[in-house]
């Protein structure tokens, strides 16, 4: 982290004499910041949201808002918090429903300031799909914010997870590996292509290729939540709970601590149903799809869970990606049409191509 700051630093001591160069009246006409100091800050909040950890997203959030107060007329400041504000529900303790309100409030106003501003298109097409389900309007802002920036990293990255929870698998992977290509060394795209490649039924590339990140990176959490669902779904119950909790350490959430605590103490009797209870409680809170609780109860080929899931999800008309779990669920219900028929109304309009 020390690196990442004198790093930080350094790029600012450059960008200060030449980028922010405009003072007084002129700086605000323009939008720059009149303070210098602002875009040293900008900078070390970007390198601690790249870390991707708890205290490090949460120490870049209160650098931007500070930044936005300062400078509420400098694009990429609310630009900047609105990524660290969605990265933090991942990778932080933050709630969705908290998180996505003020990253949307944050991604409009760079927006309104910039309308040429790549990322902030880029974090309304994250919002627009995550939040709002509404992929029409995704597609238009990533799109937008490509044609601007067609070596925009995040945006070949983020599209990519769409496509892929949509099941367009060829697209997706193309997105992700046009995305690894421009930034080899992250962590973080490798860990989705590698999801993406088993969401797309390529478990020979994808479960090894997890393996490894998260056994050189035990700390980075997503490694370790996509290796938990990948061992519940093959059947491995202690696999789960290991990475589980290696998923919970990581994120430093202590709902999901005492969650993982919960999973340890249950003997194997117990534990799918522990799972399935937790499923349930992820949606009431926010933070996984009814798909979720549906996979779990149909491994434990529990039916009359799946349909009262199911018949929900028709109340609620809700649409589903998913992409990586819906063919799971369809391959326990093959045989039986009417299940196959109700996931059909989930999925209605996405490419989800059956295992």
């Amino acid at each position: 982290m020390a690196g990442a700051l004198v790093a930080a630093a350094a790029m600012f001591m450059a960008a200060a004499s030449n980028t922010y160069t405009i003072t007084g009246k002129a700086a605000a006409a323009a939008g720059y910041p009149s303070d210098p100091t602002i875009g040293g800050r900008l900078l070390v909040a970007q390198e601690l949201a790249a870390e991707r950890e708890t205290a490090g997203l949460e120490r870049a959030i209160g650098l931007l808002e500070g930044v936005t107060a300062q400078a509420p007329g400098f694009a990429p400041g609310h630009a900047g918090l609105a990524e660290a504000l969605i990265l933090s529900r991942e990778f932080g303790a933050r709630a969705d429903a908290d998180a996505f309100r003020q990253a949307r409030a944050a991604a409009m106003a760079a927006v309104r300031i910039d309308p040429d501003l790549p990322s902030g298109h880029r974090l309304l097409g994250f919002i627009s799909y995550w939040k709002d389900g509404d992929f029409a309007q995704a597609q238009k802002r990533f799109e937008r914010a490509l044609a601007l920036d067609p070596n925009d990293v995040l945006s070949h990255f983020w599209y990519g997870n769409i496509l892929s929870d949509r099941g367009d698998h060829g697209s997706a992977l193309a997105e992700l590996e046009r995305a690894r290509t421009l930034d080899p060394g992250s962590l973080a795209i490798r860990t989705d292509l590698a999801w993406a490649q088993w969401a797309a039924g390529q478990d020979a590339v994808a479960i090894p290729a997890l393996q490894e990140i998260a056994r050189s990176n035990p700390g980075f959490p997503v490694a370790q939540d996509c290796l938990a669902i990948i061992a519940l779904v093959n059947g491995d119950d202690k696999g789960y709970v290991v990475h589980f909790t290696r998923f919970a350490l990581a994120r430093q959430d202590k709902r999901l601590m005492r969650k993982a605590q919960h999973l340890a103490e249950a003997g194997p009797a117990r534990l799918r149903r522990l799972v399935y209870e937790q499923a349930l409680s992820d949606v009431a809170e926010g933070s996984r799809g009814r798909a979720w609780p549906v996979l779990v109860a149909s491994l434990r080929g529990d039916r009359r869970a799946v349909m009262q899931l199911l018949q929900a999800a028709e109340r609620e008309h809700e649409v589903w990606g998913d992409a990586a779990l819906v063919p799971r669920i369809r391959a326990v219900w093959k045989n039986d049409r009417r299940i196959a028929a109700m996931i059909d109304l989930r999925v209605g309009g996405i490419s989800l191509a059956s295992r």
